[in-house]
């Protein structure tokens, strides 16, 4: 048997049992008919020339058997053996007389095998086959007269019972094939589905259209995805409708190209509420799909035209990747925003410290060298004078650097108390009153002075305040106004410090309260300062729970709002690092003189705190 099984299906363990079985009875028929020829030869003599025939026909299985172990094709040698049968049947009808038994046993066995033999043409051999045997029932009768009963009997039996044993051996052969084949396929399906379940991917069988025919496995269970939200076109439809082209043009390539296709689609695997919670959004992931068409199984009979091979679809989960290289390029983007916006500030302090430090070691030297101190009094105080400005400005920078350092660190407290903030809002106004009249900038204070106490830290808002003022004032050209108005907002307290200064640019205001950035960072810009003043007001306005809003244009003023909560103690306040920045590009003129257009824009920013 392992010799008469050809080597292309020696290592295909359901294509070498088909074989054997198809040899196994057709060898036991061949020897059976090789066996009755003494027999026959005892019996009736000398074989005349149609018998002759007849036994060379009744060779045909032995030479589909032959057939076989040459050329490897189980259809050629099933159609050589339908064929013999019905051959000897049909010379048995026409050469000889009173045999029209062993004609219909020779029928109904290219019936049998044609039935087990799923191809097109078998269709006609069947349909010959039962008219013939319908015809030849029809007029059955017994061996001629001159045999004797004996005789008769006898004939038959030979004739006719290995015929018969052929038969019930062909049906168990059939049996114990369809059983290996059972075997076969749920033992490569446990192992696919073990396969697939340990690598965790999903995988599909597409048609050209993109719908799913099948799903090997269960890992789409993992999430939450049950079959029919992936078989037909649910998979599509899950597909994210921007990616739909691509994975439509990746199943049109496996097919025409025959080679493996590669793609990322976002799959929706869920639902979600949305952040208000009044309707649900979709959750996607990022699945790497690969596809490529599957190969042709040689006893696989359902791939035609009509029908073609599928494309085999590997999804493989890779939304972590995604995320951890998304969020990579976010920490690169950060970083070098970082490295840049450091850059600047390191450009900008320099100068800032550079220029009180040479006004300190120039004037210091020559009131200690006796040849350049000069000799009047009153000159010797202005340059003494000099010296203390420089120390002062440099410890207020030095001072501004460490506030943002320990904000950033968290290790910065604040300290309420109740006091008036009308009256502190006053002390702030008289302290750069005088820049203010040095640079022609009206100063403008509306405010009611009855208002409830505030309850915050007075140091941290006496800092806050003056940092607003103080870039108002700077950034305001001579002929300009400066506008403090305090709202009360509910349990809140708005603070407006609004001016009709240079603006700030809608590029440049996503950016406000960033450390060390500054709208028109250069070597030779018109105004100095280090860039930390609005870093430090976020920081401490955030440490007492308010938010800050920014509103301006070019040429046109700034507003900035900052909203403290009356009662800073309560327990959730002071962990909060820095407060977000709402920034507003204005749309119209700029802050005029009187208070309406304050209270304006103070309802359109929108109220975070309440």
């Amino acid at each position: 048997m392992d010799h008469l099984v050809h080597e292309s299906v020696l290592k295909r363990p359901l294509e070498s049992a088909r074989h054997r079985f198809f040899v196994l009875p057709r060898l036991v028929v061949a020897a059976c008919i090789l066996l009755g020829a003494p027999v026959w030869l005892f019996l009736y003599g000398a074989p005349s020339a149609s018998e002759l025939m007849i036994y060379a026909l009744a060779q045909m299985p032995l030479i589909s058997v032959g057939v076989l172990a040459r050329t490897g094709q189980l259809r050629l040698a099933q159609s050589v053996s339908i064929f013999g049968w019905l051959a000897m049947a049909v010379a048995l009808h026409g050469l000889t007389q009173g045999y029209e038994t062993i004609s219909i046993t020779l029928l109904t066995i290219a019936l049998v095998e044609a039935a087990l033999t799923p191809e097109i043409v078998m269709i006609f051999v069947i349909e010959a086959a039962t008219i013939d045997l319908i015809a030849l029932t029809a007029g059955v009768h017994m061996p001629g007269q001159h045999l004797s009963a004996f005789e008769r009997s006898a004939s038959l039996a030979i004739l006719a019972a290995p015929l018969l044993l052929y038969i019930a051996f062909l049906s168990v052969c059939a049996i114990r094939a369809e059983n290996t084949r059972t075997k076969v396929d749920s033992a490569n399906a446990r192992d696919l589905r073990l396969l697939t379940d340990a690598i965790g991917d999903i995988v599909l069988h597409l048609d050209r259209g993109g719908a799913v025919g099948m799903i090997i496995g269960d890992t789409h269970k993992v999430y939450g995805l049950d079959r029919r939200d992936l078989i037909g076109r649910g998979f599509f439809q899950r597909v994210h409708i921007a990616d739909r082209p691509a994975f439509l043009k990746l199943v049109s390539d496996a097919f025409d190209q025959d080679a493996p296709m590669t793609t990322v689609l976002r799959v929706q695997v869920g639902l979600a509420p949305s952040a208000s919670g009044k309707y649900v959004e979709p959750i996607f992931n990022y699945f790497d799909a690969r596809m490529c068409l599957a190969q042709p199984v040689a006893d696989d009979l359902n791939l035609t035209n009509e029908n073609p091979r599928p494309v085999v679809c590997i999804l493989r989960d890779v939304t972590a990747e995604k995320r951890a290289e998304e969020a990579i390029a976010a920490a690169r983007a950060e970083s070098e925003r970082a490295t840049m916006s450091k850059t600047r500030f390191l450009a900008n302090v320099s100068h800032e410290l550079r220029t009180p430090l040479n006004a300190i070691i120039g004037f210091s030297e020559m009131l200690a060298n006796a040849e350049l101190a000069p000799s009047d009094p009153a000159k010797q105080r202005e340059y003494a004078q000099i010296v203390a400005n420089s120390g002062h400005h440099l410890l207020e920078v030095v001072n501004t650097i460490l506030d943002m350092s320990k904000i950033e660190s968290g290790s910065m407290q604040i300290f309420p108390e109740p006091f008036s903030l009308p009256s502190l809002i006053d002390q702030c106004c008289d302290m750069v009153q005088l820049k203010a009249d040095q640079g022609g900038v009206n100063l403008l204070r509306d405010y009611r002075r009855d208002m409830e106490e505030l309850v915050a830290d007075k140091r941290a808002c006496k800092q806050i305040l003056l940092n607003l003022l103080s870039n108002a004032v700077k950034f305001t050209p001579a002929g300009g106004k400066v506008r403090v108005v305090i709202a009360p907002e509910g349990n809140l307290l708005a603070v407006t410090v609004a001016d009709t200064g240079i603006g700030i640019a809608a590029s440049d205001l996503s950016r406000l309260g960033d450390p060390f950035f500054q709208a028109s960072a250069s070597h030779d810009r018109a105004y100095e300062g280090t860039g930390l003043g609005l870093s430090v007001v976020r920081g401490l306005v955030g440490l007492h729970g308010g938010a800050i809003t920014v509103e301006s244009m070019p040429k046109k003023g700034t507003s900035v709002t900052v909203r403290l909560p009356l009662d800073c103690r309560e327990p959730t306040l002071g962990t909060c690092v820095s407060a977000q920045i709402e920034a507003i590009p204005r749309i119209g003129a700029a802050i005029g003189a009187d208070i309406s257009q304050v209270n304006e824009i103070a309802k359109k920013t929108v109220k975070k705190i309440a």
